[in-house]
This record gives structure tokens, C-alpha cells and sequence, in this order.
């Protein structure tokens, strides 16, 4: 009888296989918890992204939430506030630029490697326009994160091997080449069909102002706007 209460009181003391059992908690519970969580967090995230881009960043939680198909308390358990919500997504875009910049210590010192800074800036923008946006909210609400000039020194060290081959003007500093990205990269909030006309030749332009005098420059490609293009561009920064 004594070793049977024994194993009684075993059987009930914290942590041990038998409270597991009598209270209902399954091995690996708690880690499927955190896992479905971490995957409703992402959904969210994904969501809420695609819909500040089509309607606007004052969407709400509760639309949120119902194209998501969560309940909206699931909606602020993550995000206490829209600013949280920002900064998240912003967080998640910098990761994704961060990667960018991965590739582009990949290419070699010089133009390659500024090519491929401009190119990835560029595409990141193509893929999540409204990542700008996003950016300047969070400028507002949180300037401490922002972090400027994460890849300035490698985009100096090209810059000064792109003068030295005769790549680029002398006087282009690694601050042009951020404002030139910067500028073709915002681009990318004009609509379809235009867009991608506009990008490939704007980009040509800006590789043109960073060349040397007298140096060859390529045909532009795609072909221009046409007035009828830039009225409907201009209808279209009336919609936004």
C-alpha cells in the first residue's frame, strides 16, 4: 500500500509524465501552438501588406482579420496597434533588402556590384510598392529603427573601383548612387502597363548621368511615354 501511494503522489507531483497526463497536455503540444501562431503572424502580415497596397494604409483590423479568416482579438494579440503592424512589415522588408545586399557582394567591386545594389532595390520595390509608404510611417513612429546606409561601405569601395576603370564620373559619390536607386526604385507605384516600360528606360537614363564625358552610351530601351501615357498617369496619382 505504501509504494502505491507513492506512485499516487508521483503521478500527481508537477512536471511529471502522469500530470501531463490527468491535466491533458499533450507532448509537443505547446510547440504546434507556437507554430500554428508563428503562422497566422505571417498570414497577417502577408495580408495586411497586400491590402495597404490596393486601398490604403488605414485599413482595419477587423478586415484584416476577416480576410485572413482569424478571429481580429488574434489580429491584436500580435499587433497591439497599426504602428506594430508597420514595423513589422518593415522589419520583414529590411530582412529582404538585407538579402539584396547579400547578392550583391556576390558581383565584383565596381559597376557589377552597383548594378546589382540598383537592381535589387528596384525589384524589392516591383515586389512590395508599398514598402515605401510603410517606411515613412515608421520613420514617424519609430526613427530609432531606421538604419541608414547598412551597405554604404561596399557601395563606396565600388564606387571608387567604378572611377578608377572609367565607369563613372569622378565626381559621383555613394550618396548619388543611393538617390538615383532611390528615384527609379519609386517607380515601381506606377501601374501596369506603363511600369514596365518606364523602369528598364528610367534606369538607363540614370546609368547614362553616371558616365563619363564621352564615354558610349547604349540605345534606351522600351519605348517612350506617349501624352496619352502620362495622362493616365496623371489620372492615376488622382485615384492614389
Amino acid at each position: 500500500m505504501p509504494d502505491e501511494r507513492a506512485r499516487a503522489r508521483h503521478a500527481q507531483a508537477p512536471g511529471t509524465r502522469g500530470e501531463q497526463w490527468h491535466s491533458g497536455v499533450v507532448p509537443n503540444q505547446g510547440r504546434a501552438q507556437r507554430r500554428d501562431a508563428a503562422e497566422n503572424r505571417e498570414r497577417i502580415l502577408d495580408r495586411a501588406e497586400e491590402l495597404f497596397q490596393e486601398e490604403g494604409l488605414e485599413i482595419g483590423f477587423h478586415r484584416i482579420a476577416d480576410d485572413v479568416g482569424v478571429g481580429v482579438g488574434t489580429v491584436y494579440r500580435h499587433f497591439p496597434d497599426r504602428g506594430t503592424l508597420f514595423l513589422a512589415i518593415y522589419r520583414r522588408n529590411q530582412a529582404r533588402l538585407d538579402e539584396a545586399g547579400e547578392e550583391m557582394l556576390e558581383a565584383e567591386p565596381g559597376m557589377p556590384r552597383l548594378l546589382s545594389f540598383m537592381d535589387g532595390a528596384i525589384r524589392l520595390a516591383v515586389h512590395k510598392p508599398v514598402s515605401r509608404r510603410i517606411s515613412a510611417r515608421v520613420s514617424r513612429l519609430y526613427p530609432e529603427e531606421l538604419r541608414m546606409g547598412r551597405w554604404a561601405a561596399e557601395v563606396a569601395e565600388s564606387v571608387a573601383v567604378a572611377k578608377s576603370s572609367g565607369d563613372i564620373r569622378d565626381d559621383a559619390e555613394v550618396g548619388d548612387i543611393a538617390m538615383l536607386a532611390t528615384m527609379v526604385a519609386d517607380l515601381a507605384t506606377v501601374a501596369e502597363p506603363q511600369r514596365s516600360r518606364l523602369i528598364p528606360r528610367m534606369r538607363a537614363y540614370v546609368l547614362d548621368a553616371l558616365r563619363p564625358e564621352g564615354a558610349a552610351r547604349p540605345p534606351l530601351p522600351s519605348e517612350p511615354m506617349t501624352p496619352d501615357d502620362l495622362t493616365g498617369l496623371a489620372h492615376q496619382g488622382d485615384r492614389d
